[in-house]
């Protein structure tokens, strides 16, 4: 976890940290700049939207799970941005969010034939289709290129290629995936982006996050389950037995909780972190 005394190196792209700075107001200056640049939308009709931190997605069937953006931009109650941080490849994981955004059609058209519009975009730190692109759009046409939905489009940022200064790409989104490019100290973001009060206005949002230790617990679970992932891929190791062994887990906490079992001893036996089992403690209780 986050200390005062022990600068530590902050990872802006976990899924934690990324949905709680993203949507605060503090950071709404440069995300609806970064988000107009991408879709060409109005800055100011992005400034003035409604932002939402992991809002849930209604589920289709009842074997499904309950999915959770990580933001969601209500601009008018028929036109929404989903955004999602993908930091690291999994399977499926363009399919999945592809399928949330289009259920959410679903769920907010009404019977007065106004369809929602919804835009997802998904901010990728790997390189799965290996492009040259900085940025690549996704519409649902034939091979003739005529287009069967209008009212949906995905955007995939390939940060990457965004850093990169041998590519073409807006200043927003370049200064934006330079950001967020790798772990820094908030000392360090701060000596970077001195003067610049937009962006040091978010690092302020930053900072105070890493200090409220319910957060940095969240955060920290999050970073171990991603450094597990990656030392998956590393070993050789499915990353679904890895991801089928920390579901198990959490089941296992859950049917202890029902039980009434102290959060120590459910953590001491299935070997989450207390702060994971606290999470799903109040999770139940809701």
């Amino acid at each position: 976890m986050f200390t005062q005394e022990e600068p530590k190196t902050i990872n802006l792209k976990n899924d934690w940290m990324f949905k709680a700075f993203m949507t605060k107001p503090q950071s709404r200056s440069m995300v609806a700049g970064l988000i107009s640049e991408i879709t060409g939308i109005d800055r100011n009709l992005l400034y003035h939207a409604t932002y939402i931190g992991g809002e849930e997605i209604a589920k289709r069937q009842e074997i499904q799970k309950k999915q959770s953006t990580d933001m969601t931009i209500k601009i008018t109650d028929h036109m929404q941005i989903i955004v999602e941080m993908n930091q690291a490849y999994q399977k499926h994981v363009f399919e999945k969010n592809s399928l949330y955004a289009m259920s959410r059609i679903v769920e907010t058209t009404t019977s007065k034939k106004e369809y929602t519009s919804i835009i997802l975009i998904n901010f990728d730190n790997f390189n799965q289709y290996e492009t040259s692109d900085p940025i690549l759009i996704f519409q649902i046409q034939d091979k003739k290129g005529h287009i069967e939905v209008n009212n949906y489009i995905s955007y995939h940022v390939i940060l990457e290629n965004c850093s990169d200064k041998n590519y073409n790409v807006g200043k927003e989104i370049k200064k934006f995936a330079n950001f967020i490019k790798e772990k820094r100290t908030i000392k360090q973001l701060e000596e970077k982006y001195e003067g610049d009060e937009e962006y040091m206005s978010v690092i302020r949002t930053v900072e105070e996050l890493s200090k409220d230790p319910e957060f940095a617990g969240y955060y920290d679970i999050e970073e171990k389950h991603r450094q597990q992932l990656e030392d998956a891929k590393e070993t050789g190791v499915d990353e679904g037995i890895i991801q089928g062994e920390n579901n198990k887990a959490i089941s296992t906490a859950k049917r202890m909780l029902e039980k009434g079992m102290s959060i120590e001893d459910i953590a001491d036996c299935t070997e989450l972190s207390t702060e994971q089992v606290e999470k799903l403690k109040k999770e139940q209780t809701k």
